[in-house]
């Protein structure tokens, strides 16, 4: 399997991937916090200098197209990543010599800004030639590779092309898109056919579509409240950048475990998608267990049970930081209007009794049961127990994954032949 790229972080990590010099033959590894997991390998490379478009096809071995139509067959996942376009001289130092100034040329004059100006003006079904070219590349790839699952990442002009590659499929085919992934790319939903727009529509009811916006990126255009998007929109709680960073993911933040800073929407969302992912990734490795014939051992029930007792437990914490987060915005917004009620209660009171003290204004204020300790103090205690009781079941759903995962890495000790099944499926 290609990537096995489970937490957010992993995967702008590989998308970034898309902006490297990729040579055919060569592995493609991610690295978060000195740690390095293999994607795969290069098996294509798209050049097409006329429209512009850049694409790599990742395969778990080198898979080419020129392969066997029974070794292309085997191939059970693969990565598409749409390449963004290439700076301009602002961004990048190019100047209008450098060899990849026709590049510039292509994407941004032909491609981005076009598509850009639709946008603006209510969109429209003219599109621009690396969109029907990118469309193609991702057909022609389930042709060649007819068993395999898709993930289809891409930024900037590659997020664009992505969409539309997606957006562009027969319905037949959609349920063979595992995973897309679009990332600072303008909306082209309004640039698409009523046909394509019918196929979005069934695609994002598969839930395995999601469209990353940082609004504090510019390039990031046709977002509006309510607007239908390919994919689910992600709106990413940024901190700010520089111009371009903010663009290349600069502003993107991520918890401990990875998972993107976003609202509670897109969190659940993320969570939901992550769970049925190891669920589909576990009844695979189920049918591959029994595929030899009879049923499951005793050892490997043990396992795949331990395995999808440890997905779901992992979806249910997720969920439960998500709570939290949404906990913590609402108190600290209750606990903001609670200080400005009592800044305005003895502001008032102050008004009234202009002649009275300090001291007589709050004698007064607690005679009729109003105080400091009442309207603010209570209130940030009632956050704060609710909090501790929301943070213990947290607790307690770490306290079970670590039990449910010391309970895996026994099983895989006493019973090596499983242990090295689960090793050959994940590389």
């Amino acid at each position: 399997m290609t990537g096995h790229v489970n937490t957010d972080q992993e995967r702008v990590e590989l998308a970034k991937k898309e902006y490297s010099k990729l040579e055919l033959k060569k592995e493609v590894n991610i690295s978060i916090s000195n740690r390095e997991k293999k994607i795969g390998i290069v098996s294509q490379t798209i050049n097409n200098k006329a429209a512009g478009q850049q694409t790599y096809i990742i395969t778990e071995k080198y898979t080419p197209p020129t392969a066997s139509h029974i070794e292309r067959s085997k191939v059970k996942e693969l990565t598409i990543l749409y390449r963004g376009s290439t700076a301009p001289t602002l961004a990048s130092g190019l100047t209008p010599f450098h060899k990849d100034s026709l590049d510039v040329w292509t994407d941004w004059g032909l491609n981005d800004i076009p598509t850009a100006i639709q946008i603006t003006h209510g969109g429209g079904s003219t599109v621009t030639p690396q969109l029907k070219t990118s469309a193609e590349t991702l057909k022609q790839t389930m042709k060649l590779y007819p068993n395999a699952q898709i993930y289809v990442y891409g930024h900037s002009l590659g997020s664009m092309n992505a969409q539309y590659a997606i957006a562009d499929l027969d319905k037949k085919d959609i349920k063979r898109i595992s995973g897309g992934f679009f990332y600072q790319g303008p909306n082209i939903y309004s640039n698409l056919t009523p046909k394509q727009q019918d196929t979005v529509k069934a695609i994002n009811a598969l839930d395995r579509l999601f469209n990353f916006i940082d609004r504090k990126d510019y390039v990031a255009i046709g977002y509006g409240t309510g607007d239908p998007t390919i994919g689910h929109l992600i709106e990413v709680e940024s901190k700010k950048a520089g111009l371009v960073e903010q663009h290349m993911w600069g502003g993107y933040q991520f918890d401990k475990e990875g998972n993107i800073l976003t609202n509670k929407e897109g969190s659940l969302q993320l969570a939901k998608y992550a769970t049925a992912q190891q669920l589909a990734a576990i009844n695979i490795m189920r049918t591959s267990f029994t595929k030899s014939g009879g049923g499951l051992s005793s050892s490997e029930e043990i396992f795949l049970d331990a395995a999808e007792a440890l997905a779901i437990t992992q979806g249910m914490k997720q969920t439960i930081q998500v709570e939290i987060r949404a906990l913590k915005d609402v108190f600290d917004k209750e606990i903001e209007n609670a200080e400005e009620l009592w800044r305005d209660t003895l502001s008032d009171a102050r008004d009234i009794g202009s002649n009275l003290s300090e001291s007589e204004i709050l004698a007064a204020l607690a005679w009729g049961g109003t105080t400091e300790p009442k309207i603010v103090i209570d209130t940030v205690q009632d956050c704060e127990k609710s909090l501790v009781e929301a943070t213990k079941i947290e607790q307690e759903y770490d306290k079970l994954l670590e039990q449910i995962n010391e309970a895996i890495k026994s099983q895989l000790k006493t019973d090596q032949e499983l242990a090295k099944q689960i090793g050959s499926m994940y590389g």
